[in-house]
């Protein structure tokens, strides 16, 4: 596990007295309250307008798994419910979830199960958009031809486990695999495209990357001007929503691009393995 995440999980434990620690080790719980704005059966999720909790996260909008599909049989749009959500180093989740309050259907926020319109269609490049990497130097796309790439998004703050924590840990993991094979080398590149353009700047970037033992000849940490990342983000339908404390309720997108630049494959959500990118890289890199 990286340095900042470590730093991170410590921090928790000791500044919430609210907080119990259960028996699993590193295993801490917050007490949440708010108002359910979505619920995504299929994918056991629910996405709750939540107050804040204490030493932990500002008040905002996000999905929260549950791994107790049950917990979601009574729950409707509207209602104000209490939970308590648990977070380990690899994951979080809502333990319990009750309704303290029943409340009239609003407008869906966020759903994880929204249906995706592509504006970069599968088959075709990306727009020739420029981007500065870690080391301030400008960064296209296309520039990267004839390689595979593999693309991610971002942010360095977030705390969650299984947002962008998880997301440049599986890179991390995806670039220690395909350098195992030399045969491979200068065939492939990873891209992590930051969209906090206000506090990620290539400083900030390259101290993140380098916690993530990135090597920064195979693996470049993007930002970019706002209409630059607003482009690239809605390209790939993100809804990122900015919330007070540096904090994003934001989706995931995770995508994969042939030796041509054409967009091959888009990854929704953190439901995927290394793995499995790996083998789809190697894949496009053999024909």
């Amino acid at each position: 596990m990286r340095l900042s995440f470590s730093l991170f999980l410590v921090s928790v434990f000791f500044l919430s007295a609210c907080e119990r620690k259960n028996k699993e080790v590193d295993l801490v719980t917050f007490r949440v309250r708010g108002e359910v704005v979505a619920i995504d059966q299929k994918s056991k999720k629910v996405t709750i307008s939540h107050e804040e909790i204490p030493d932990y996260m500002m008040a905002m909008t996000m999905p929260f798994k549950v791994k107790d599909s049950t917990l979601l049989a009574h729950v409707a749009v509207g209602d104000s419910v209490q939970g308590t959500l648990a977070v380990s180093r690899s994951e979080s989740w809502l333990e319990t979830l009750f309704v303290v309050g029943r409340g009239e259907p609003k407008k869906e926020m966020l759903a994880e199960d929204i249906r995706i319109a592509h504006l970069f269609q599968k088959g075709s490049p990306l727009p020739d958009l420029e981007f500065r990497n870690q080391d301030n130097k400008r960064i296209r796309f296309a520039q990267f031809k004839p390689k595979v790439l593999a693309m991610t998004f971002i942010y360095t703050r977030c705390p969650l486990p299984d947002f962008c924590i998880r997301m440049s840990d599986y890179f991390a993991r995806i670039q220690r695999e395909l350098k195992k094979d030399v045969s491979l080398n200068g065939k492939w590149h990873l891209f992590s495209v930051s969209f906090d353009t206000k506090f990620d700047s290539p400083e900030v970037l390259k101290k993140y990357g380098k916690n993530y033992g990135a090597d920064f000849s195979v693996w470049d940490f993007l930002t970019g001007s706002e209409a630059t990342i607003e482009r690239i983000t809605d390209g790939f339908d993100m809804v990122i929503q900015s919330e007070q404390g540096g904090i994003f309720n934001h989706n995931l997108r995770t995508a994969i691009l042939d030796n041509d630049g054409n967009l091959v494959e888009t990854i929704i959500s953190n439901e995927w393995k290394p793995e499995e990118v790996t083998r789809k890289m190697r894949e496009l890199i053999a024909e």
